[in-house]
C-alpha cells in the first residue's frame, strides 16, 4: 500500500525545493525551549500559510531528537468511522519523500478492539495527517509512522485507543504522540480568542473529559472548540498514563490574524506540548499503582468505606475525606468487596488508575452497596453484618502465553471485541480453582464461551488483598 498525497498544492507546495524552503523558514521563526521529555503534542492542521508557523512550535521542538515512532491521531473530515482507522501497512507519500508505516505496531494495536482497525474511507481524502508529515521528514530521521483518524465525542471510546497505545508504548521510549487539530470554527473573530482561552484552560489543567464536553456544546451552538476534540482527548488520555503531568502552551494565532480580515469566517490554531517533569525513565513504570500500605493506611481505607457506607445509606450524602498519606493519594485501580455472613452481598470495582485511592474507594463503597446487578441495593439494617474487603490492584500486563498466569497469585481479565471479564485474583483460591478453570470462569464473566481465552485479549494484574478482619 502506499498513500499518495491529496492536499500537496493546495494546503502546501506540491515542489519538493519550495516546500522544504517553506518549512525551514517556519522552523527558523519559532523560538522553542523546552527540558522536559516532550510524550505529545497538539498541532494545527490547516494550509501551511495559515497555520505552519503555528505548527512548526511543535517540530521545531522534535528538531534532531531520537525518535523513532511518530503516532499521528486527527479528525476524519470527510467519512464518519464508528471506531479508529489506522493506516496499518505499506507507505505514505510526500513531496519530500517516503515514510514508512510500522506495520508490527500496527498489526499489534489492532488486536485490542474490534473499534480499532482499517477502514480505507477514513484516509482516502483525509488531509489532517497528512500535513504534519513534510515537518516530521524534516526534523526527523528514520522514523515509522501510525496514521489513525477517528470521529468521536464518546470519551470512553477515546479510552479504548488511549489503553491500546499505553500497552503498546510503555515499554518504549523513542515515540511521540501528534493529535492534529485546528479550533475556533466560527464567524466571529472575538469569540475565536475566548474560545480559545477556554480550551487552553481544559489543555492546561489535562481535563480531556472537559474539553469534549466544551467542542459538543459549541458545535450545537453551529461553532467548533477544537475539530480534532477527540484526536486531543485520547492523546492527552495516552500521555498521562504514560507520564506526562504538564501542557506547555507553545504558540497560537487565527486564520483572521494571518489574513487582518477580522470578519467572515474564521478558524483559530494553537500548539501545545505534553511533557513529564519527573525524573525517571519514560516508559513501563515498575512505581505506578500501589503495591504495599501500612496497617494504618489499611484501616484508613476501610474506615472510610465503612463511613462512606454508612452515610450515603442514611441521608444520600458522599462525604468527603482528607488523608495525609500519600500512597493513598497515588492513583490506583481497586475493588470493594461486600459480604455478609460470608456470602458475597456486592463487588465493583475501578479498573484503571483514574482516581486517588481514597477517592476511588468512596465512589466503589457506594456502587458495590447500592449498584450491583446481582443484588439489591444494600438496606441500612444490614450495614453491621456486612465485612469489608478491598483490592488494590497493580498496573495490567498483557499475557502472551497462559503458562505464565499463577493462580493465587494473579487476577485476570479477558477482552473479546466489545465483551470483557474479570476475576480478582483471590477468586481462584476461594474456589480451589487451577489455571484451566481459572481461565474459563474468566470467560464466563464476559459472556463468552469457556474455551474463548484461547484466541481472546487476556490480562494479568496483582492485587493487594485486605479486610476488616485483618486489622
Amino acid at each position: 500500500m502506499k498513500r499518495e498525497p491529496v492536499v500537496a498544492g493546495s494546503f502546501y507546495p506540491a515542489e519538493p525545493e519550495k516546500l522544504r524552503s517553506m518549512i525551514d523558514q517556519y522552523l527558523e521563526n519559532a523560538r522553542v525551549n523546552i527540558d522536559e521529555r516532550v510524550l505529545g503534542f497538539i498541532v494545527p492542521h490547516a494550509g501551511y500559510p495559515f497555520s505552519g508557523g503555528t505548527a512548526a512550535y511543535a517540530f521545531k521542538a522534535l528538531e534532531g531528537k531520537d525518535i523513532n515512532l511518530v503516532i499521528l491521531l486527527g479528525p476524519s473530515h470527510h467519512a464518519y468511522i464508528q471506531g479508529f482507522s489506522v493506516y496499518d501497512k505499506g507507505f505514505w507519500k510526500t513531496p519530500l519523500g517516503e515514510v514508512e508505516i510500522a506495520e508490527e505496531f500496527t498489526s499489534n494495536l489492532k488486536k485490542h478492539s474490534d473499534l480499532i482497525d482499517y477502514f480505507p474511507e477514513g484516509h482516502t481524502r483525509e488531509h489532517s495527517l497528512e500535513v504534519e508529515i513534510p515537518f516530521l521528514q524534516v526534523v526527523l530521521k528514520d522514523f515509522k509512522i501510525v496514521p489513525i483518524v477517528l470521529s468521536t465525542d464518546n470519551i470512553n471510546k477515546c479510552r479504548v485507543l488511549s489503553d491500546a497505545l499505553y500497552t503498546e508504548l510503555m515499554d518504549r521510549d523513542d515515540w511521540v504522540i501528534i493529535a492534529s487539530s485546528d479550533l475556533y470554527h466560527g464567524y466571529n473573530y472575538d469569540e475565536t480568542k475566548r474560545v480559545t482561552d477556554r480550551v487552553n484552560d481544559y489543555i492546561k489543567d489535562l481535563d480531556c473529559e472537559g474539553l469534549l464536553e466544551y467542542d459538543c456544546q459549541k458545535r450545537s451552538e453551529g461553532e467548533c472548540a477544537a475539530c480534532g476534540a477527540s484526536a486531543i482527548a485520547t492523546m492527552m488520555l495516552a500521555a498521562k498514563k504514560l507520564g506526562a503531568n504538564k501542557a506547555l502552551f507553545l504558540h497560537r494565532t487565527n486564520s483572521g490574524d494571518i489574513t487582518g480580515q477580522r470578519s467572515g469566517y474564521i478558524v483559530g490554531y494553537g500548539t501545545w506540548a505534553f511533557v513529564t517533569t519527573n525524573d525517571k525513565k519514560v516508559g513501563k513504570r515498575e512505581e505506578e499503582g500501589v503495591y504495599e500500605l501500612s496497617d494504618n493506611e489499611k484501616e484508613t481505607l476501610l474506615n472510610i468505606v465503612r463511613e462512606t457506607i454508612n452515610e450515603y445509606l442514611k441521608n444520600k450524602k458522599i462525604p468527603e475525606f482528607s488523608v495525609e498519606s500519600e500512597k493513598l493519594k497515588r492513583k490506583s485501580g481497586v475493588f470493594v468487596t461486600l459480604k455478609k455472613h460470608g456470602h458475597l452481598r456486592g463487588c465493583i470495582g475501578f479498573i484503571r488508575a483514574e482516581e486517588p485511592l481514597y477517592k476511588a474507594v468512596v465512589e466503589m463503597a457506594i456502587s458495590s452497596a447500592t449498584r450491583d446487578p446481582r443484588f439489591p441495593p444494600l438496606e441500612l439494617s444490614e450495614v453491621d453484618e456486612i465485612r469489608i474487603e478491598i483490592s488494590v490492584l497493580t498496573p495490567f500486563q498483557k499475557v502472551m502465553n497462559p503458562d505464565e498466569i499463577e493462580v493465587g497469585k494473579d487476577g485476570l481479565m479477558i477482552r473479546e471485541g466489545f465483551r470483557s471479564g474479570l476475576l480478582l485474583p483471590q477468586v481462584s483460591v476461594e474456589q480451589g480453582w487451577d489455571r484451566k478453570t481459572f481461565l474459563e470462569h474468566t470467560c464466563y464473566k464476559a459472556g463468552l464461551p469457556g474455551d474463548a481465552w484461547k484466541n481472546a485479549e487476556l490480562w494479568k494484574f496483582q492485587a493487594l488483598v485486605f479486610s476488616e478482619k485483618d486489622i
